[in-house]
């Protein structure tokens, strides 16, 4: 098989599988069986529970104050959401989703080569991670907190990764399956690690302030390697 027929076979699985992931979002999956006004209902109490988490964390959000902060009674919440827990787990889903979207956006805006759609990922990775860094701070804080929260947030990653895996499985036809492994776990290091420097440093910083361009000459070493 010639690498562009090669490649072209692994561009149409990572769309099916991103398109899996975006109808598997809670806000797809929880609203399908609701009436139009209770699907509103559940995106109002996961955009509440969202910046709730973003100000406290895992340990100071509760449903209370996820009601006050969606304008909605106590029972509303506990009617959609059964636990703190349900409701934690669905809102990092409905968070890392977004970032669904955005890989469906990369590749309906063009046909680039697997490589050039790879490092436009992480270099996106970057620039989001400017704005977004509180959910990571905030989400690695509750892997932190016990066995099962840490387990949570490894299933959610595993589908990001497996898509990332992919790319570089299409952008390097040539290397092993090992090989390809590496290249993903170096890529997630290079990219979260950034995105915790962009978050804890000034603003003014020169080399944060071209963190795009370095990570993705970075990250074009390693996949190139």
């Amino acid at each position: 098989m010639r690498n562009g027929e090669g490649s072209e076979k692994a561009v149409a699985v990572i769309r099916g599988h991103l398109e899996d992931l975006r109808a598997a979002r809670p806000s797809v999956v929880k609203a399908a069986a609701r009436s139009p006004k209770g699907a509103r209902t559940l995106n109002q109490i996961l955009e509440a529970s969202h910046r709730v988490f973003l100000r406290e964390g895992h340990a100071g959000l509760s449903m209370r104050k996820v009601a006050d902060e969606a304008g909605l009674a106590l029972g509303n919440v506990n009617y959609y959401f059964d636990s703190k827990r349900a409701l934690l787990e669905a809102t990092l889903r409905e968070a890392l989703a977004d970032y669904v979207e955005a890989h469906i956006r990369e590749f309906d805006e063009g046909r680039d080569a697997p490589i050039d759609i790879l490092l436009n990922v992480i270099t996106f990775y970057i620039s989001n991670g400017r704005e977004s860094y509180p959910l990571f701070f905030q989400m690695w804080g509750y892997a932190a907190s016990d066995e099962g929260a840490r387990t949570l947030i490894r299933e959610l990653y595993r589908p990001i990764g497996r898509f990332i895996y992919y790319l570089v499985r299409a952008a390097r036809p040539d290397a092993s399956d090992a090989r390809v492994r590496e290249i993903v776990l170096q890529l997630f290091s290079l990219e979260e690690g950034m995105k915790l420097f962009i978050g804890i440093g000034p603003d003014d910083d020169i080399a944060l302030k071209s963190a795009e361009a370095h990570i993705r000459a970075a990250a074009e070493k390693v996949i190139l390697s």
